[in-house]
């Protein structure tokens, strides 16, 4: 018979698990992609972090997912002006290119 679980063992809800998972896989030096999503999120708006989302950094280099090919096709574009309002947000200009792909927001 299956022992039940104590109410003294609390649970931990799964999004806090992913962040410590996603954390620990996928970090630069300074703060993590976390902390680069939620820059992203406050620097570039609602239209543009519907659409594309940070996935990866690798040194200056930020790989960032976009929902389409059309969006892919604008954010280029923007790249230039989007690195520069990351570098104003973000501790010692962490941002020298970006890569979009798309790809799973």
């Amino acid at each position: 018979m299956e022992k039940k679980r104590s109410s003294a063992n609390a649970l931990t809800p799964i999004g806090r698990v992913l962040e410590t998972i996603i954390e620990r896989c996928r970090s630069d030096s300074s703060g993590g992609i976390l902390h680069l999503v939620q820059v992203w999120d406050k620097t570039v708006g609602p239209p543009i972090s519907d659409n594309a989302r940070p996935f990866a950094v690798n040194g200056s280099l930020l790989l960032v997912h976009v929902s389409s090919s059309v969006w892919l096709h604008q954010l280029r574009f923007l790249k230039t002006e989007l690195i520069e309002k990351l570098n104003s947000a973000l501790p010692g200009g962490a941002i020298t290119d970006i890569k979009f792909k798309v790809g799973r927001l």
